[in-house]
């Protein structure tokens, strides 16, 4: 799309419309998170077309599921527990008609390796260990590819920053969001009635409690380390280098050919399935959908949710508003 003014000369898609300052250096890790079907991968994606970023292809988990680093390190799961998790469902599970895990790209003996010495070194510094653990096994993605850090995209990194913030405390967190009623049907098509959520309507009590999950934890992310991303807003702004700078900053890197051309070719209102929602309802469900999404709107906003002015400015804009795209939202450091 053709920009009207020059990129140094449009105002930053940010709350506030502050500048994301430029992060002195890419971190060894930066996590993205969201409620699932958010755009979590799509934008994993778009950052590791830039060179200083490698992505990890798979939600590997063990750091951010209640039975690993939270459970282990809280104390409420064993360390027989979590090796006996390790070198089983996170190496190699079947999750959602396939197969999942660490195998798909980790050799079998870098893990076992890493399992071992994880194991060994736990009780001194447990920690330490964990840490040593995560980069035993996914660092040599970025030495691969010559890159500065990793992208790391299991759902519940922001959801689980009490743990995480303390483990990799140079970490970067990401929360990308998605206009609830488009994640939470999109949800309930995957799980084909499997697993909860199983209807639409508790499609959306369990987008709720999802983004509320992650707003929590959230509060335990340092000033300056936590940026929160509408994907619905970045696919309105206009001009590709204005959407995306906030963001490429955020991670001490550039938004450079490869991301841009991605961002264009890849990312789009249609490849976001914006409205979908609608498909196969009929008015009475559809509005009862809305009051549902309304009323979580309304508690967010509430509550002070980080979320809660992109996800109203997409609603808006569904209902025929025309406000300018409001795709960020940024902690920034306090002085």
């Amino acid at each position: 799309m053709p920009e009207s003014r020059p990129p140094a000369e449009q105002a930053a898609p940010v709350l506030g419309g502050e500048e994301v300052p430029r992060a002195a250096e890419v971190a060894p890790v930066t996590f993205v998170g969201g409620t699932g079907r958010s755009g979590t991968h799509v934008l994993g994606q778009l950052l590791s077309r830039n060179e200083w970023l490698a992505l990890i292809p798979v939600e590997v988990r063990f750091h951010t599921d209640p039975d690993g680093f939270p459970g282990l390190l809280g104390g409420d799961v064993t360390l027989e527990q979590f090796m006996k998790r390790l070198r089983g469902f996170w190496w190699r599970g079947f999750q959602t008609r396939r197969m999942r895990g660490l195998f798909r790209f980790v050799e079998r003996e870098r893990f076992d390796a890493a399992a071992e010495r994880f194991e060994r070194s736990y009780a001194a510094d447990p920690e330490g260990a964990c840490r040593a653990l995560f980069f035993d096994l996914l660092a040599f993605r970025a030495e691969e590819e010559g890159a500065r850090g990793i992208v790391e995209q299991s759902c519940d990194t922001v959801a689980q920053a009490g743990t995480l913030a303390r483990v990799f405390p140079d970490a970067r967190f990401i929360h990308v969001v998605r206009d609830g009623r488009d994640a939470s049907a999109s949800r309930v098509s995957q799980t084909k009635g499997l697993v909860r959520p199983r209807t639409r309507v508790e499609g959306i009590s369990w987008w709720s409690e999802r983004i509320e999950a992650i707003e929590r934890g959230g509060e335990a992310i340092p000033p300056g380390r936590l940026l929160t991303v509408s994907l619905d807003e970045l696919l309105e702004v206009e001009g590709t280098r204005v959407a995306l700078r906030p963001l490429f900053r955020f991670c001490g890197a550039h938004a450079s050919k490869g991301p841009r051309r991605f961002f264009r070719n890849r990312m789009s209102l249609a490849e976001a399935n914006a409205e979908r929602w609608r498909e196969g309802l009929s008015a009475q469900r559809a509005e009862c959908i809305e009051r549902l999404y309304a009323e979580a709107l309304e508690r967010l906003e509430a509550a002070g949710a980080r979320s809660a002015p992109l996800l109203r400015r997409t609603y808006e804009r569904a209902s025929g508003g025309n406000g300018p795209p409001l795709a960020y939202v940024y902690d920034r450091e306090r002085g």
